[in-house]
């Protein structure tokens, strides 16, 4: 746990000073969820649920996919994380940590979605962003776990920023699907049990991606 905090604590340090990824993330999203407002709700009515939920989805996978890549591309830059990988550090906890701070600035991401959603939509500041807050932070929490495991294999070749989306957003689909069906539900005002199938589907998701993330991030990293 130790090595866990001093690895999160240096990740967010960085990221206090700088903001260069969350700034980016949050940029992202907005101009992803501007293009969507303007191709699918041209007429600047009363926003769809599942419009808003599908666009809403779409700049998470975008900003998820950078930011799990900043958080190891950063250390690959200066060397870092060989003198990572030769601390006592465990590799699994070294995953723990890249993946809680690619999970915090999506999370950053989302808040500033979220917001600019419901603006661009014309929806209302209600009980229906509560229900909607366990969806996404799922989806996040998942979608971190897999980034920052396939973050480890394409930082590995070439073109490897060009690899990850590839990668990550066909295993992704599954929970994408849920994901989306889920939030359309929250954000039409239906009632958590309406939809707590498709949270137990990115519940299960969730297990198999950190599971998979822990078990697997020893193999896929080395020293170059």
């Amino acid at each position: 746990m130790g090595a866990f905090a001093a690895i999160l604590r240096k990740d967010l340090r960085l990221e206090s000073r700088g903001g260069e990824s969350t700034i980016t993330l949050v940029a992202l999203s907005l101009l992803i969820l501007v293009v969507m407002v303007f191709a699918l709700n041209p007429a600047g009515g009363a926003g769809d649920a599942g419009t808003a939920a599908g666009a809403l989805w779409v700049a998470l996978i975008f900003s998820g996919t950078i930011g799990a890549t900043r958080v190891l591309t950063a250390e690959s830059a200066n060397g870092c994380l060989r003198a990572l990988l030769l601390s006592p550090a465990d590799r699994a906890t070294l995953y723990c940590a890249k993946m809680v701070a690619a999970f915090i600035f999506m999370t950053v991401a989302e808040a500033a979605a979220v917001v600019i959603m419901v603006l661009f939509f014309n929806m209302d500041f209600d009980i229906r962003l509560a229900r909607l807050a366990p969806v996404l932070a799922l989806g996040a929490l998942g979608f971190a776990a897999l980034a920052t495991l396939l973050a480890a294999i394409s930082g590995r070749v070439r073109a490897g920023d060009l690899l990850l989306p590839l990668l990550a957003v066909p295993l992704f689909v599954p929970a994408l699907i849920a994901g989306v069906k889920a939030s359309g539900s929250a954000l039409a005002g239906e009632p958590l049990s309406a939809f707590s199938e498709w949270l137990k589907i990115l519940i299960a998701f969730d297990v198999l991606f950190l599971s998979a993330g822990y078990l697997l991030f020893e193999h896929v990293i080395g020293e170059d």
